[in-house]
Parts: structure tokens; C-alpha cells; sequence
């Protein structure tokens, strides 16, 4: 019995680590966040926008929709595992402009840390803090 919870709890300490499933962006602009489902194709990892977010001022999820002209935009693309908590080699995608910049992720705890930049080293660029969420689809596929 101990052994199956020792396993249970670790099953559980390397999904909370994984990149992969839901992050919610956390920009703060017009109460509005996109929500980023991220998944594995091959060995890389790449992700689309599924949602956005109604959100309060501490980032409380209110309501989400899939009804936006975002819903489908692949955000972030072509990231290669390092480690179970590092990501590297891949690309953030400027909605509005559909530029691409260098991007590397830093997974800590259930917040996934995106260093986007002009150049390859990460040097000119900015952070942005992302936060994992659980979404939850009835048997329909309908929120």
C-alpha cells in the first residue's frame, strides 16, 4: 500500500512539472488572457490557443469562451526537452504582428516561466509568467 502511494504522489509531482496541458497567459491588459493548451507532436512541443479567459485582477478565472478569432493561433512552437523543467530552441508568436522571436521555458511549480528575445541568447528579450489551469470539458467536448 505504501508503495502505491509513493508512486501516486510522484505521478503527481511530474504532472505538475510537465509543460505539457493548459497555461494561462498573465499580460494584465482589458481583463483578457489567453489560455494555451501545449502538447507533444514527435519530440518537439508547440501550443495553440483553446481559450480566453475573463479573468479578475488576481487572475481568477471568471468565465472562458472558444469563441474569439484567436482560438486556433499557434502561439508557441518547436520547443526541445533539456531536462523535465527546462525547454529551449523554440518560438513565441506575436499574434498581432505574426512575428516570431527566440523563446526558452522554465517550468517552477505550476508556473511556466517564457523568456521571449530578439537574439538566439536570450539577451535582448523579456520574461513572461504563465500560469498552469485546469480545464475541464463535459463528455460533449463543450465547457
Amino acid at each position: 500500500m505504501k508503495v502505491l502511494v509513493f508512486f501516486m504522489l510522484m505521478g503527481n509531482l511530474i504532472f505538475a512539472n510537465s509543460i505539457k496541458g493548459y497555461w494561462m497567459t498573465q499580460e494584465g491588459k482589458n481583463g483578457k488572457e489567453a489560455i494555451v493548451y501545449i502538447q507533444k507532436v514527435g519530440e518537439i512541443y508547440s501550443g495553440k490557443i483553446n481559450y480566453i479567459a475573463t479573468v479578475d485582477k488576481k487572475f481568477n478565472i471568471l468565465s472562458y469562451t472558444d469563441k474569439d478569432e484567436l482560438i486556433g493561433f499557434e502561439l508557441v512552437k518547436n520547443f526541445k526537452k533539456v531536462d523535465d523543467l527546462t525547454y529551449n530552441e523554440g518560438r513565441i508568436i506575436d499574434p498581432k504582428s505574426s512575428r516570431e522571436y527566440y523563446a526558452s521555458v522554465k517550468i517552477d511549480g505550476n508556473n511556466l516561466i517564457l523568456r521571449g528575445s530578439l537574439d538566439s541568447y536570450g539577451i535582448l528579450g523579456a520574461k513572461r509568467v504563465w500560469k498552469k489551469v485546469n480545464i475541464k470539458k463535459n463528455d460533449e467536448g463543450k465547457l
